[in-house]
């Protein structure tokens, strides 16, 4: 089998791979896309409580690391098509993941000031809502 970290990779096992991945987190992300737009004061809450709390942010790192490595490791894939943006939530989940196991402390400063901006959550769930649902439509219209 080739090297998935090569451009030129076109279909068969790895298009199987990006589908299933695909048809996984864009549901999840277009979720809490929509729960940020129309159930803001709950999200605002719950980012307060989380980021109050030390084990919350290092645990979610623990969960974010072992997501975005397992997506890199089955579909390190960067080709001129949807399926890129598949790896890259695999590399933003691994990054953060990693952030937030090395400096929760840090983790949780930044994260309130972001949080504290008012219109974050609109932001947010606008662009997860987006990318969540263009990768579902992209795994689950092939």
């Amino acid at each position: 089998e080739p090297d998935p970290g090569h451009a030129g990779e076109g279909t068969g096992h790895s298009m199987q791979k990006s589908l299933i991945i695909a048809r996984l987190i864009g549901p999840v992300l277009s979720a809490i896309g929509i729960g940020m737009l129309v159930n803001q004061p709950a999200y605002r809450e719950m980012a307060a409580q989380f980021l109050g709390g030390l084990p919350f942010i290092y645990f979610s790192g623990i969960l974010g690391l072992v997501a975005g490595l397992y997506i890199l490791n089955v579909h390190n894939v960067w080709t001129p098509d949807w399926r890129s943006a598949v790896t890259a939530v695999g590399w933003f989940l691994t990054c953060v993941g990693a952030f937030r196991i090395i400096a929760p402390q840090f983790s949780s400063f930044v994260g309130s000031a972001i949080v504290a901006n008012g219109g974050f959550f609109v932001g947010a769930g606008i662009v997860l809502l987006t990318l969540g649902g263009f990768i579902t439509f992209k795994g689950y219209m092939a």
